[in-house]
Formats: structure tokens, C-alpha cells, sequence
């Protein structure tokens, strides 16, 4: 009997690199998408001739063998999902078979991706997981929650689906494998053998299920593999060997929990998880054991004597012989999105990733917050940012548009204020602000929202406080108000300002509460409340179930509930006799009935963009509406567009680009809208591409103009080629004349007016065919 145990590994010795391949700046076009996501939790790895691929928690990306780049696969450029779990590359067919966490399949064969989902659609009671792959021949053996599921890798299509249950009942199969004359089958319930030239392995009586007088016992088999000449199965702590003279102990590291068994000609590796006993047992034909120390190995496999790890927590570790890399994209830490912020003077990007409850209570998410800045992503937690400690759940965030500084609100030690260049750079708590504990935990600070005026007060809901308002003036000195009625639970959070100087704050399953802190924020003598809910005379909200509130360019308050959509058209007057009571719009659906905007859609959060449009995030994908709410011109879901879920948490826009950032908790994603704001009002036109070769047929997008400006397009001659009005500070060109006719090769003027008619600025284009 052979009982390798941890006394007899041979440690190997290295220094550990980490390599994060930060991609260069992606220029979306018109109507474009992009993903931010993390790529560090790794759980399958496979190899092809030039690649190695690895699968992740929402995604898969591979590395070239000979230059080290790195590619990303998603949804948005030809997956049919989210969410791998495990991956194969079948050398024989060239392709590479792909399951989701949902059992959906793709097989990426040739550059294109072919999509199986009759697992996914089928209707099956239980588990439909896909556990893991083998392939033999032509065929893909997928150990699935209820059976074996062989896929046609020649007709990409289910060619047949075991049930190997005592009964021919469902049964949890964890791995495949063969020694070229039988299928084992591993399993939660022991060790099954099926004949691999048996026509009828759908029928479970011929399958043979092993017992203890066969050297094996029952229980949850993890993995099977077979390595120079026999099969090997893993359960628990220890591998176990089938030879001629039946199953015998071959491997133990007691504490451990083996995940995973891969051989190939030389090896057998096995990745071990658990207790301080997380690694890579490599166990060589000569009989010597290797380990490498890994956090948390899924998957390990040895491609031209480098072993790679597909590591949950590390990422993709490459090992060629005395150190270890980690590779991995560039992304945020984790995929948690709850509020963001972007900056559209330098587009750095700031999210807050952590949440609360519905009850408003902790949800002790310890990630922190994490930061784009100059392209590249950070994270800033407790455990590697000092002075940042007893931080959960951070909630909000804003950007003083003054000095660039950023602010987030935590649901435990108040707020964080964060420079691009310094890092962390305070905190505000009851100890240094006006911020207030809990009711009835005060040693906790809760901060819902956070938003700046046009003064540079930073104002700060308090959720929870005796006083929930508080404000951190321009000068460094802070303020708190309570307002004059009783709240629910003084629950407050969204913020945003009218052009009136009033405070609007979003008081949840209460309505909306404005704020005229009057002439002066020090004399509360002059201050005014205005409590806004349901029903006529007390301000319309069709429901106290308010999520989300923005001001649009006009001065016009939109306000998410879980019924649509309220506006309010006359905030000037909310504190006059008459008051200002919402509005729902009324639209032609398509099937030619009437109905209020988004009138059964959960809104959840509202932007407006540089044309004065509003993007909306619901349960129900994403929606852009006409600047005055009556048309429906976009509606984003995942399964019309790359979007990857549904659920939207978080909206936000760089306004200099018009790109929109959409956060749901499957990670971070990118639109480019055709919509941009030029704050400064000057004309400066950018416009892409340029020159338009003959091979692009897309939109032609002209930034940097004057917001809302007229623009002309004329040939060189002066002819009238196209006229239009820009969107914000963009315009976008479909490249035709008036006549629908592509345009000429030739060189193209843009003139861009002021609304008085007068010239502001011109552009060339060159249009080649």
C-alpha cells in the first residue's frame, strides 16, 4: 500500500508576484458597452495550444502563451452569460466548452460562440448544477446536481443524459472520468462504474456502484482522475487508488479538504482547501511530492511544466519553477455596486460596495470602497488602510466638485474622506462633526446620503439620529437640524438641491421632505419644512415608497417610487399656500393604451444626462426617456442587450463623455450614450472617427460643442450636407446626406452655431470611400 501523507512532501520555496494587467483606456463608440469587473476569484483553469483560459465567479479571460495579454469574455462581446463555473478545452475538436452557474453551455469553436441551453430550460426538481467536465473522444461528459449529461461535440447537441440513482432516480454527480474501458463516476454517495462501449448506460442497473468489501466506502467523492494507469478518487482529506488489487488508500493531509484532481502524463495535482491547509500536492510518476501554497485553489493544471492555479482568492497563479505570478485584469475588488460616483472632469470612478438591509439594518459587508483613478482600480478597506478601522457597509458617496475630494458614507463610523493622490484623509464621526450614533445604538454612526450645494456645503443625511440632517460648511464647520415633525424611525437619505437653494431629502416609506434653510444656515429662526406624501394637498406622491430624487437642468424634481415616476414642475413654490404638488406623465404604450411613466416599474435611481434626457434603473433593466419624460427611446434588459442582469443598484454618468455606469451586484458596466455636457459652454470640437475609413458604416459622434448648439455639415464647396441639433454638447452624424445617401470621399465642415446664429467654432472631417 502507498500512504503519501504531508510527511513525505517535498516544500518548494518561492516568492510570490502579483501581475494586474491594467488594459489601456478603451475609446467606446456610439451605443457601445463595457465591463469593469473583478477577475481576482478564480475557479477553473484549461489550456489550449496558445492560451490558457481561466473562469471566474462573473467571467472568463485568457493569456496568450507567447506575449502574456491578457483577453476578457463576457457578455458583451459574444458569451451567452454570466457567472462561469467551470471550463474545458478539447484540443481534438478546437473548442472550448463553457458552463454557467445557471447550467447554461457555450462552445467557443472558430471565433464563434454556439449556445446549449437545454439544461438551463429544462424543468428538473433539485439541483441542475454542472460540477465539472470530461472529455473523451467526441463526446463531453458533464457531472451534473441529477446525473450525467453527454454532450455531441461534433453536432453540438445533447446527445444523452444518465440517471445513475440506485432507482434510476436523480443523483449528485461531482466528477467523470475513464481509464478507456469504463466511465467512474463520482458521487455523493460512493464510487459507480459504467461500461464505456455499453449502448444502454442510460439505464441505471448497468451501472455498478462500489462497496467496502471493494476497498471503498460511501460518502461524498469530490473528484475522480485517472493518472499512469489507474483511476484515483478523492473524498474528505484523502485520495484513494483503483488497482488490480481493488481501491486502496493512496493519499491523506489530514485537516485538509480536497476541491480538485487533474492529471496529465507526469503529474497528478491536488488542490487542497481548509484549515491553514490550502495548497497544490504535485505528485510525480517518480513517486516525489511537490507543493505549492495557494489561498484557496480551485483548480490547478500543467501545461509545458508551468502548473497554473485557478485560485478563488488570488486569481490566476502561474508557477514555472521557483516563484509564483498572479495574473489577473484589472478590475474592482468585488462585483458589489451599491452607490457610485464619476467624475467627468477626470473620469475617475468611486463605488461604494457595501449595502444595508431593507430594515436599514447592518449587512457587515468589510469591503469597503473601491476607486478608478487614472485608470487604474484600488480598494480601501479596514484590513489594508490604516487609521480605517471599525468601517462596514459603506453606503454613498459623493465628489465636492470644488476641490476634487471624495466622501463616503459608512453604516458605522460616519463618513470617510478620500483624496486621489493621499488616500484617506479624514473621518467624520460624533467625536469630530455634528454626526450623531443610532437610536438605540449610538456608538454607531449611520450616513445614507451625502451631497454638495453650490456653495461647497457638504450636506449629510444622519439616518437613525435624533438630529438627521447635518452639514459640513464650506469653512470646515458643521451644523444639525431636526425637522419640526416626527419621521419614521428618522429615516432620511437621497439628497439633491432645486435652483431655489431648498434641500430635498428622500424619507423612506414616508415620502419626501424639503428643506429652506433660508437666508443664512446659522440662524435656524428663518428655516422652513415641507413634508411631502401621498395624496392631493399634501404633495400627490402616488406612494410613501420613495427610492431616489434628481434635479434636471430645467429645475425640475423627478422623484423614483415603486410606482413610477412623480415630478415636481413648480419647486419654487413649494412652500407658498398653493404648494407644488407632483405630477405623474402620462404615455401611449405600445400597444396603444395610456399609462404614467414607469407607472409598474420599481425606480430605484434616476440621472440626467447633457440633453437633459433621464436614464432611469429599475428592476426591470435600463430606460431613457426624452428630456420631458413622454418618450421612450431606450430600454436596456439582458435579453436584449449585454446588460447582465436586470436588477440595477446604482446609475451614474460622465457627462464629458456621456458614458453611463450602470452598477448591479453581478459588477460594474459601461454605455456610451450619445449625450455629453460642455460645462465650460466653449467649442472645442472633438469628433470620432476621424478620418471615417471605408470600412466603417457606425455613427460619427462630434463632442465639444456648444451645449444644444445648431450644427451644420457642408461639403468643402458649402453645400448643405446634414443640420441638426446637438444633444447636450454631442452631436451624432450617421455619415448620410439628406437624400439617405452615404456621403462622399472628401473633407467635410462642421459648423457650429450659437443660438443667436452666430459661428462658434469649426470642425473638419475627412470621409474616405
Amino acid at each position: 500500500m502507498r500512504n503519501f501523507s504531508i510527511l513525505y512532501i517535498v516544500s518548494v520555496f518561492f516568492i510570490q508576484f502579483s501581475y494586474i494587467h491594467h488594459a489601456k483606456a478603451q475609446t467606446l463608440g456610439l451605443g457601445q458597452w463595457d465591463e469593469m469587473l473583478p477577475y481576482r476569484n478564480a475557479l477553473s483553469v484549461t489550456a489550449s495550444p496558445n492560451k490558457i483560459y481561466c473562469a471566474t465567479l462573473l467571467s472568463m479571460y485568457s493569456i496568450d502563451k507567447n506575449d502574456n495579454s491578457l483577453e476578457r469574455y463576457t457578455k458583451i462581446n459574444g458569451l451567452s452569460d454570466i457567472e462561469t463555473r467551470v471550463i474545458a478545452f478539447d484540443s481534438i475538436h478546437n473548442l472550448l466548452l463553457i458552463c454557467y452557474q445557471n447550467s447554461n453551455i457555450d462552445i467557443m469553436q472558430n471565433g464563434a460562440v454556439i449556445n446549449i441551453s437545454d439544461i438551463q430550460r429544462k424543468s428538473i426538481t433539485g439541483d441542475k448544477t454542472i460540477y465539472s467536465i470530461f472529455i473523451y473522444g467526441d463526446f463531453a461528459y458533464l457531472s451534473c446536481g441529477f446525473g450525467i449529461v453527454v454532450v455531441d461535440l461534433l453536432k453540438h447537441e445533447i446527445k444523452d443524459t444518465y440517471y445513475i440513482g440506485s432507482t434510476g432516480n436523480s443523483l449528485q454527480v461531482n466528477s467523470v472520468t475513464s481509464d478507456g474501458n469504463y466511465l467512474y463516476a463520482a458521487t455523493i454517495s460512493g464510487i459507480l462504474r459504467g461500461a464505456l462501449n455499453d449502448p444502454n448506460l442510460a439505464n441505471y442497473s448497468d451501472w455498478h456502484s462500489y462497496t467496502p468489501a471493494e476497498g471503498i466506502h460511501t460518502g461524498n467523492y469530490i473528484d475522480a482522475s485517472f493518472f499512469n494507469g489507474n483511476v484515483y478518487a478523492a473524498k474528505g482529506d484523502s485520495v484513494f487508488e483503483l488497482n488490480d488489487l481493488g481501491w486502496i488508500p493512496f493519499f491523506v493531509r489530514p485537516g485538509s479538504s480536497i476541491k480538485k484532481l487533474e492529471s496529465n502524463t507526469n503529474s497528478l495535482l491536488i488542490c487542497q482547501t481548509g484549515g491553514g491547509k490550502a495548497q497544490v500536492s504535485i505528485l510525480h510518476t517518480t513517486g516525489l511530492i511537490d507543493s505549492i501554497a495557494s489561498p484557496q485553489p480551485y483548480q490547478a493544471i500543467s501545461d509545458r511544466g508551468i502548473v497554473w492555479i485557478a485560485d478563488l482568492y488570488a486569481g490566476l497563479e502561474k508557477f514555472p519553477s521557483n516563484f509564483l505570478e498572479t495574473i489577473y485584469p484589472d478590475g474592482p475588488w468585488t462585483s458589489n455596486v451599491f452607490d457610485m460616483a464619476v467624475n467627468s472632469s477626470n473620469h475617475n470612478v468611486y463605488i461604494a460596495s457595501g449595502g444595508y438591509n431593507p430594515s436599514f439594518g447592518f449587512t457587515f459587508n468589510a469591503t469597503g470602497f473601491f476607486t478608478r483613478v487614472d485608470g487604474t482600480w484600488n480598494h480601501y478597506d479596514a484590513f489594508n488602510t490604516p487609521g480605517f478601522i471599525d468601517t462596514f457597509d459603506i453606503v454613498c458617496t459623493a465628489i465636492n466638485p470644488q476641490n476634487n475630494l471624495v466622501y463616503f458614507g459608512s453604516w458605522w463610523r460616519g463618513i470617510a474622506e478620500f483624496d486621489d493622490q493621499k488616500g484617506i484623509t479624514n473621518q467624520f464621526d460624533m467625536s469630530n462633526s455634528t454626526l450623531e450614533g443610532t437610536n438605540g445604538d449610538l456608538a454607531r454612526v449611520k450616513v445614507a446620503g451625502i451631497a454638495f450645494d453650490v456653495q461647497g456645503n457638504m450636506w449629510c443625511s444622519n439616518l437613525g439620529a435624533l438630529d438627521p440632517i447635518s452639514v459640513r460648511k464650506k469653512d470646515g464647520t458643521w451644523l444639525r437640524f431636526k425637522p419640526p415633525f416626527p419621521l419614521i424611525q428618522q429615516w432620511i437619505t437621497q439628497i439633491s438641491f432645486d435652483q431655489f437653494g431648498h434641500v430635498w431629502f428622500i424619507l423612506p416609506r414616508l415620502g419626501v421632505m424639503v428643506y429652506d434653510p433660508g437666508n443664512s444656515l446659522d440662524d435656524p429662526n428663518d428655516d422652513q419644512y415641507r413634508l411631502i406624501t401621498v395624496g392631493a394637498g399634501s404633495g400627490n406622491l402616488q406612494t410613501s415608497n420613495v427610492n431616489c430624487i434628481a434635479t434636471d437642468q430645467d429645475g425640475n424634481i423627478w422623484v423614483g417610487t415603486n410606482e413610477g415616476v412623480s415630478i415636481f414642475y413648480c419647486p419654487g413654490d413649494v412652500f407658498s399656500e398653493s404648494g407644488c404638488e407632483g405630477q405623474q406623465i402620462v404615455i401611449t404604450a405600445e400597444d396603444g393604451y395610456n399609462g404614467y411613466l414607469l407607472g409598474t416599474e420599481n425606480v430605484k435611481k434616476i440621472v440626467v444626462d447633457g440633453a437633459n434626457r433621464k436614464w432611469f434603473a429599475t428592476d426591470n433593466g435600463l430606460w431613457l426617456f426624452s428630456a420631458d419624460g413622454t418618450q421612450q427611446l431606450q430600454h436596456f434588459t439582458a435579453d436584449n442587450s449585454p446588460l447582465f442582469i436586470n436588477f440595477i443598484d446604482a446609475l451614474s454618468i460622465d457627462n464629458s463623455t456621456g458614458d453611463i455606469y450602470i452598477g448591479t451586484e453581478k459588477g460594474l458596466m459601461v454605455y456610451r450614450g450619445d449625450a455629453t455636457l460642455n460645462p465650460s459652454g466653449s467649442c472645442s470640437p472633438t469628433i470620432f472617427p476621424n478620418p471615417v475609413r471605408e470600412n466603417y458604416s457606425g455613427p460619427i459622434a462630434i463632442s465639444g460643442v456648444s451645449n444644444n448648439a445648431e450644427v451644420r455639415i457642408t461639403d468643402i464647396a458649402g453645400n448643405l450636407i446634414f443640420r441638426t441639433k446637438a444633444n447636450g454638447g454631442q452631436i451624432i452624424w450617421n455619415g448620410n446626406n439628406y437624400r439617405g445617401q452615404r456621403a462622399e470621399s472628401g473633407v467635410y465642415l462642421v459648423l457650429i452655431s450659437n443660438e443667436d446664429g452666430s459661428i462658434s467654432c469649426i470642425g473638419k472631417l475627412l470621409m474616405m470611400r
